[in-house]
C-alpha cells in the first residue's frame, strides 16, 4: 500500500465509524483495511532498517512508527494519519539513493563554494544551490570511493 493510499484510507475511514466501537469494554476485531496498514508499515520499518535510512530519522518519527504498529490503533484519527504519510515520507526520501547522493554532493558543493569564494571566484556562490552539480558531486564521490 503506497503513501497516497494510505492517505486515501485514512481520510475515507474517519467517518466510517461501526457502531458499537464507541464503547471501551467492548473487543474490537481488526479489520482487514487495518491488517494492510500495519502490513505495509512493518514493511517499510524493516526495509528502512536494512537500508539504514530508519537511524537517520528523529526518536519522535521512530516512536510514532513503532507505536502504530505495535499498540491496537485503528488509524481512524487524521492527525494520526497527516503524522503517519508524513513519516513515510521522510523515510521515502532518505532511502532514495538519488536523494542520498544528492546530500552528499550538496554538502561537497558547499565547501568547494567556500574555497572557491576565498580564492576570488565570486561566481561561486551559484555553486551552492545548483542541484544538478551537486548530483554530479555526489555520484563523482561515492564513484571514487567505490574504487579504493
Amino acid at each position: 500500500m503506497s503513501v497516497t493510499k494510505l492517505r486515501r484510507y485514512l481520510s475515507a475511514n474517519k467517518t466510517d465509524r461501526r457502531k458499537g466501537a464507541d464503547h471501551a469494554d467492548e473487543p474490537r476485531d481488526e479489520s482487514s483495511e487495518t491488517q494492510s496498514i500495519r502490513r505495509t508499515l512493518a514493511s517499510r520499518i524493516a526495509r528502512s532498517r536494512r537500508n539504514g535510512s530508519w537511524f537517520r530519522l528523529n526518536k519522535l518519527e521512530r516512536g510514532i512508527l513503532s507505536l502504530s504498529l505495535h499498540l491496537k490503533v485503528t488509524f481512524e484519527s487524521s492527525q494520526l494519519a497527516k503524522a503517519l504519510v508524513s513519516v513515510l515520507k521522510r523515510l521515502a526520501d532518505l532511502g532514495d539513493a538519488v536523494y542520498g547522493l544528492l546530500i552528499a554532493g550538496t554538502r561537497i558543493a558547499w565547501s568547494f563554494s567556500e574555497a572557491a569564494v576565498e580564492w576570488g571566484h565570486a561566481g561561486a556562490l551559484a555553486w551552492r544551490h545548483d542541484r544538478s552539480y551537486a548530483l554530479f558531486i555526489g555520484r563523482f564521490m561515492t564513484s571514487v570511493n567505490h574504487f579504493r
